[in-house]
């Protein structure tokens, strides 16, 4: 089991001002997975993901990496849970705009201390496999939204973490941008066994993962599991027929 999600809540603010963004969730994930998460804006999707990854703190229960507790490690424990095991993507990049693509990319390996001569081949490779080799040179803003979403991907999976947690990684995307980066995600998921934790909005990137988490009011409503056999077709038509019943409340 790579991670455990006990009874976790999560409540903003007290009393009448108090806000229950999740609301006593329970989640088993096992390495290698393809999970991506779904639901309404507030159903709590992205508090989900920041619990997980240590960003945010649960209000009650317990999140396990292994045999290990996340509300029991102290603040240094915390950093490099986070700096070992998880990468992130975001919807907008977060690239530092006066670093060169390969200065953005070896960023973490160079706040971790490690050596970027020893991790040199793995740079290239990922650079390679996205398409950007010929821009390790050029600035973020000599790039297309496409192309830096792929150098913020490099600079995530260049660190060979455990988990990629994506925040809507498509939402600035064209539709073929969108399929490109998500049969990367594939890709990286069955070639080098990331497991990737997904928020989208959108079935046709939720269609690339095994698992479809559906989220309501911070509450779990549904799994969707997909079949071995079970093509990213059929898959889709399973999630948009699961959405539809969502929406008109038959669960």
């Amino acid at each position: 089991m790579l991670l455990k999600i006990d009874k976790v809540s999560k409540i903003y603010g007290e009393g009448d001002n108090s806000v229950i963004a999740l609301d006593n969730i329970s989640l088993d994930f096992n390495a290698g997975e393809f999970v991506a998460v779904m639901g309404s804006s507030g159903s709590g999707k992205t508090t989900l993901l920041n619990c997980i990854s240590s960003i945010d703190k649960p209000t009650k229960g317990n999140i396990y990496f292994g045999e290990r507790n996340l509300l029991k490690m102290n603040d240094d424990e915390l950093s490099e849970y986070r700096a070992k095991h998880i990468s992130f993507i975001f919807q907008n990049y977060n690239l530092i705009t006066n670093l060169s693509v390969y200065e953005n990319i070896i960023l973490p390996l160079q706040i971790l201390g490690k050596s970027i001569k020893e991790n040199q081949n793995n740079i290239e490779k990922v650079m390679e496999e996205l398409g950007i080799s010929k821009l390790k040179s050029k600035f973020p803003n000599q790039l297309s939204g496409g192309q830096q979403q792929r150098v913020a991907t490099a600079r995530a999976i260049a660190n060979s973490t455990d988990i990629l947690i994506a925040d809507e990684p498509t939402g600035a995307l064209d539709s073929s941008n969108s399929e490109n980066l998500m049969k990367l995600f594939k890709d990286l998921n069955k070639k080098l066994g990331l497991s990737i934790f997904m928020v989208t909005h959108d079935p046709l990137a939720a269609k690339f993962s095994s698992k479809v988490i559906y989220l309501s009011d911070g509450k779990v409503i549904d799994i969707l599991m997909k079949y071995k056999n079970e093509s990213e077709y059929e898959f889709l038509e399973k999630i948009i027929e699961k959405q539809k019943s969502i929406d008109e409340g038959v669960i």
